[in-house]
């Protein structure tokens, strides 16, 4: 190890890492779980678990690195998801905020895709979305990711759920209907035949068309919001997991 090498320690039998800056004088400065900065011996960091170092292909010079992260010492500006002691290394070393152990929780689910997406202003891009007037799950999701509190964020995402189930019940309902109204229709279409009323069976499957087509539409937009369900489900369990193995 060397001065403003960025090292780490894995824990809870190597479920999550726990990172810092070597100060190069038997001390590391990084953030001491869910508390502050802190500079602490490398016994203190290590506690009894091998450290290793993380290497990087360019980044600054030590000195920088030093600078930074005494620049912070004394933060108590924790989050298991956007702020934690990876991001806090990783800054130190390079200028970028960034946690890996996070990017591969979330890239489990579509998280890190779709729901990403959603945070950065995609949500209407998703026809479903729009189709149901759910606006605000644009806004929930951001508020998600934008929190620096866990609970807050588990609580944004499920608001943005309950919203997504209530939408998805309601375009079951529609889809119903509409497939109802589409029989109905259908039916009148078979009765005219039989009694050969082409002229009315026309006219019935004319009528049957918008509904068959709108029972479509919503099966589609079903099929868009499922997944959603399902990820911003596992969203919620992944932070709560992060949270846990963090404290």
């Amino acid at each position: 190890m060397a001065r403003g090498d960025h090292i780490y320690v894995h824990r809870y039998g190597g479920t999550v890492s726990h990172h810092g800056i070597d100060c190069g004088d038997g001390t590391v400065i990084h953030y001491k779980e869910g508390e502050t900065i802190t500079r602490s011996t490398c016994a203190f960091f290590s506690k009894g678990e091998e450290i290793s170092i993380q290497h990087y292909d360019d980044c600054d010079p030590p000195a920088e690195v030093i600078k930074r992260a005494e620049s912070r010492l004394g933060e108590r500006d924790y989050h298991v998801i956007f702020n934690n002691c990876e991001h806090f290394a990783v800054w130190c070393k390079i200028g970028q905020h960034r946690s890996n152990q996070v990017d591969n929780l979330l890239s489990a689910s579509l998280a890190g895709g779709v729901l990403g997406g959603l945070a950065m202003g995609g949500a209407f891009a998703i026809p479903a979305i729009a189709a149901v007037g759910a606006y605000s799950i644009h806004q929930k999701i951001a508020q998600a990711y934008e929190s620096k509190d866990p609970q807050q964020s588990i609580n944004a995402l499920a608001s943005a759920y309950s919203e997504l189930q209530t939408a998805y019940r309601e375009l079951e309902q529609r889809r119903d209907r509409a497939c109802k109204e589409a029989y109905a229709w259908d039916c009148a279409a078979r009765l005219a035949l039989q009694r050969n009323r082409e002229d009315l069976a026309r006219a019935a499957l004319k009528r049957k068309l918008p509904h068959k087509k709108a029972a479509l539409q919503h099966d589609r937009h079903l099929n868009q919001l499922a997944p959603l369900l399902q990820d911003l489900e596992a969203k919620q369990r992944t932070i709560q997991q992060a949270c846990l193995n963090q404290h």
